[in-house]
């Protein structure tokens, strides 16, 4: 009888010594898949970039009030440019209209702006857009041979004091975000366009004239964000001119892929 009951207790023992490995090793596998998955999920997610990175001019900004007949064409190029420039051959200024460079284009030689290319610029209203095709003769460190060079700066016009959210840039862009986490959560970066949605600020703070400008690639995207700057609360501050009188500006939020 003893003996029958030490049996039964080894066969109990070995039972559960082997029932507790095999269910630790489970657990311990399931662990393993779910960090697996995680680590998977984060790096995708970390390889996505800020679906929402920008909101202002759709180009750099250069204000009416410094549009002068003194204007000089090293205004537009930064320092690094100007130390290598032996000579400038060409200037040409291109209106831009809907995001596309138009036959509308004033091109003089020489290195200073004509009378009839600053009255152009002068005639530019604010949100209007020009690129600058600069043509000029570049000098290389250490030798005595001058290439061909060229600048392509793209500007938009703006008031003197821009409009701005009432809550500031940063929070206008965390509540795109926060409002569009959910919806990008399974976005694929090579599906991405890049979008940009225009708007604009009224004089008296109010938003109009919205307008998608190519898809993020993603439509229930694109509505949202329709949507978003629609019911944006609290409302914008609007622009002033160099006499302190509100005047519209159209401003665009950059979204999707990043892109020119």
């Amino acid at each position: 009888m003893k003996k029958s009951i030490i049996i039964i207790c080894i066969a109990l023992a070995v039972f559960s010594f082997f029932a507790f490995n095999y269910i630790n090793n489970k657990e311990s596998e399931t662990k393993k898949t779910e960090i697996i998955s995680l680590e998977v999920s984060n790096k995708i997610k970390e390889n996505i970039p800020d679906f929402i990175y920008e909101v202002g001019p759709r180009f750099s900004p250069i204000k009416k009030g410094n549009i002068n007949n003194n204007l000089s064409i090293t205004y537009f190029l930064d320092a690094m440019q100007v130390d290598r420039i032996s000579s400038i051959e060409s200037i040409e200024i291109i209106i831009i209209e809907n995001d596309e460079q138009t036959n509308r284009r004033l091109k003089v030689l020489g290195n200073n702006f004509s009378d009839a290319q600053i009255n152009l610029l002068k005639s530019f209203n604010y949100s209007d857009g020009f690129k600058l095709k600069i043509d000029y003769k570049e000098k290389h460190f250490g030798s005595e041979t001058l290439f061909d060079a060229s600048s392509t700066p793209h500007h938009t016009i703006v008031p003197e004091t821009q409009a701005e959210y009432i809550y500031g840039k940063n929070a206008l862009i965390k509540y795109f975000k926060d409002n569009t986490e959910t919806v990008t959560q399974n976005v694929v970066e090579e599906k991405l366009k890049p979008a940009k949605l225009y708007f604009t600020v009224t004089k008296d703070g109010s938003i109009n004239n919205i307008r998608l400008d190519n898809t993020s690639g993603y439509i229930e995207i694109d509505e949202l964000m329709l949507e978003l700057i629609n019911t944006t609360p609290g409302g914008w501050i609007p622009a002033t001119n160099i006499k302190g009188e509100n005047v519209n500006q159209e401003l665009v939020v950059s979204f999707g892929l990043l892109g020119c």
